[in-house]
């Protein structure tokens, strides 16, 4: 172009660098914020649905627990023995009779004691007509057994004997009441009440609140949900039938939210009655919340995660509600929701069935989704919200984990300005060293010195640009030629330190090598934390037998390759192989905290492994694996001809584990522990050691 060649030297090589230099700066700085956006944003929703659906793994293990309990309890003898005797007792009380002071009583019990805390938790005015039992069995157990009961409301269930009761309920009562206790206790429920399936009176309640002796049908409760569920129980022919109603402010536990899971209860091929179990919501939102402890489950500053009802209310205990009261309802007032509504949480101290939740991402759960939406949440802020449904029988909750657009945004937010910052850096950076270069570069020979000096210094991608044909130019290639040989035999002889270093690296773990180039030729170390698997393929002589050695060899040479792949997908590092024997380890180069869990997983891939090659080639061969978590010594073994191996005894019981016969993956008492509820595990069994104490094992698998 004639303009820029009207341009000195140095003023070209200053637009050259400058151009070439801010293209790659706002390129790299581009591609950099992009692809870090994208991570971040992909962590925390992998983070948040990753929690999600952990809480709702446990929120169905615990309502499938609540379901066996429940059952059991209805099949045992003891239940079907109490609920025959105290539902005759309580019939036999259809011609019973209070004295008029007991009436009187009674009725100072609801009017002065139980409906002014109803009204207090409530907030309401309940009647006492609307309380007080309608016929003579109820008045005379709730007079007995809760009005002349000396013990506090909420505590009535430490009475076991009516001093003044004379009637068979009194014995029946009396026989089974202790039998009763222990198992609510025993299971952690709130109240357990026996109901007469003909007339679904509640003929028993442990804890003695005010629906004992009620009916279901047509009581003062009959409108709860649990009553509702009773009655669609009724009539039932299966000894496994099973309900659960829905959490609901209880008003014989003074408005509390409760639950109840209920089953019938078989005396032979007669249904005799229905078992309620009643337990609080305390419980779930415990294991929601984390204990209350958001921040310590990796939810950060603003994020949750709680249940919602099929009515669109909260089912577990709100965070911002937890740690801040008074700004939470200002935040509800903001938002929108009823004065109403804010003053009964305030008054109840909790939003527990009370803050409605009409977001579309309750919607999707509520439909029996999942998923993950930018959303605005109850309070009106925007979130990152990932949804999902809980369902247990006809019941179906939401479970929704949350967390503010603002904090899920921060990282993003200080990601791009750490970018701008340091692009804006590199861009002056870049400007200053174009001005140095382009002057330096007028000068040929002091070009010439100073790339001399490079090439001396090792650097071999030393080029000058050769722009004329006198001497100065045929030195410039001289020179090049010179540099380029010096490149090419460098990179030849780099290749074959690159090669080198594969082979050690093939040899030994990338720990002992790095203490091997070091200048540490046995790189003994010890390790205080890793997991050892030693695994034996048994049978591998009869196959010999049956395909001859050659072949054999060859085989078991393959299906070695095809566990080597599988332990480096799973990131276990081999140690070595001798015959049919394997020993590998995790955690010894790299530190993994979920090392036990990988093992675990490896020993399942070579299971799979070898059944796939016995498939194959019909081999008949067996795996015996043995792992176990702990310190052990490594080191290199021989100076010419060596190999890595380890020491310890963590290794030796790995060893001891497969040294039976019979295929199994057995795992010590720590692996399993590390491993957790995501791997299923039989036993234990009793392991001997040759000199030692016999420990537990476990074997993996049901």
């Amino acid at each position: 172009m004639p303009g820029l060649n009207r341009l000195s030297i140095q003023s070209k090589m200053i637009l050259l660098l400058l151009a070439v230099s801010l293209a790659c700066i706002g390129v790299i700085a581009w591609i950099g914020y992009s692809s870090g956006k994208a991570s971040i944003d992909r962590e925390i929703e992998q983070r948040l649905t990753a929690l999600r659906s952990a809480k709702t793994t446990t929120l169905q293990t615990m309502l499938d627990t609540l379901r066996e309990q429940v059952l059991a309890i209805s099949d045992r003898p003891s239940t079907v023995d109490g609920m025959r005797a105290l539902r005759e007792a309580y019939r036999g009380l259809a011609t019973a009779r209070l004295s008029p002071d007991q009436l009187a009583a009674l009725r100072r019990f609801y009017a002065d004691d139980f409906l002014p805390k109803l009204a207090a938790a409530t907030d309401s005015e309940p009647a006492v007509e609307s309380y007080l039992p309608a016929g003579p069995a109820a008045a005379y157990l709730q007079y007995h057994y809760i009005a002349g009961n000396p013990h506090p409301y909420g505590q009535k269930q430490d009475l076991a004997t009516a001093a003044d009761d004379t009637s068979t309920y009194a014995a029946a009562h009396e026989a089974f009441h202790k039998i009763f206790a222990r198992a609510v206790k025993l299971y952690g429920f709130e109240d357990m009440m026996l109901v007469d399936a003909d007339s679904l009176d509640v003929v028993y309640a442990y804890q003695k609140t005010t629906e004992l002796g009620t009916s279901l049908e047509d009581g003062p409760y009959a409108g709860s949900q649990m009553a509702t569920k009773a009655r669609g129980l009724r009539g039932q022919r299966d000894r496994d039938d099973f309900r659960i109603a829905d959490f609901e402010p209880y008003r014989p536990s003074l408005g509390r939210p409760m639950s109840f899971v209920m089953s019938p209860i078989f005396d032979g091929p007669q249904m005799i009655g229905i078992l309620v179990l009643q337990f609080p919501i305390d419980d779930f939102s415990r294991v929601i919340t984390g204990n209350y402890g958001w921040a310590d489950e990796g939810f950060g500053r603003t994020g949750e995660c709680y249940l919602v009802g099929q009515d669109r209310t909260m089912r577990s205990r709100n965070r911002f509600m937890h740690e801040d009261a008074g700004t939470f309802l200002e935040t509800l007032a903001e938002a929108g929701v009823a004065k109403e509504t804010i003053r009964r949480i305030e008054r109840q101290g909790t939003a527990i069935c009370l803050l409605p939740v009409e977001t579309p991402s309750v919607t999707e759960a509520l439909r029996g989704r999942s998923g993950l939406m930018r959303t605005i949440d109850y309070r009106g802020a925007p979130v990152l919200s990932a949804y999902g449904p809980v369902e247990v029988d006809s019941l179906r909750w939401a479970l929704l984990a949350e967390m503010d657009q603002d904090e899920a945004d921060e990282p993003i937010r200080s990601f791009g300005s750490t970018v701008l910052r340091v692009a804006s850096g590199l861009a002056v950076a870049s400007t200053l060293l174009a001005l140095a270069c382009s002057y330096l570069l007028t000068q040929p020979l002091r070009v010439l010195a100073r790339a001399a000096q490079r090439l001396g210094a090792g650097d071999s991608d030393v080029r000058v640009p050769v722009t004329s044909l006198d001497e100065f130019g045929q030195l410039g290639e001289v020179f090049n030629e010179m540099s380029a040989s010096i490149k090419e035999q460098r990179e030849k002889l780099e290749a074959q330190v690159r090669e080198n270093q594969e082979l050690l690296l093939a040899i030994l773990p990338a720990s002992a090598a790095a203490q091997r180039r070091d200048g540490d030729e046995r790189a003994s170390r010890e390790f205080a934390d890793v997991s050892v698997l030693f695994a034996e393929v048994l049978g591998m002589e009869a196959f010999g037998d049956r395909v001859g050695e050659a072949r054999a060899l060859a085989l078991l040479g393959d299906l070695v390759a095809a566990i080597d792949e599988a332990a480096e997908e799973c990131g276990i590092e081999k140690v070595k192989t001798i015959g049919g024997s394997y020993l590998a380890v995790c955690g010894l180069s790299v530190t993994r905290p979920d090392h036990a869990r990988r093992m675990v997983q490896f020993a399942q891939a070579m299971d799979r492994i070898v059944a796939m090659f016995n498939r194959d080639h019909d081999a008949g061969l067996r795996l015996a694996v043995g792992i176990n978590s702990g310190p052990v010594v490594g080191g290199v073994v021989g100076r010419r001809k060596f190999l890595y191996d380890l020491w310890g005894d963590t290794v030796t019981i790995a060893k001891r584990l497969a040294a039976g016969r019979d295929a199994a993956i057995r795992v010590t008492a720590p692996v399993r522990e590390r491993t957790g509820d995501a791997v299923v595990f039989s036993g234990p069994v009793s392991v001997e050691l040759e000199g030692r104490p016999a420990i537990e094992a476990w074997t993996v698998g049901a």
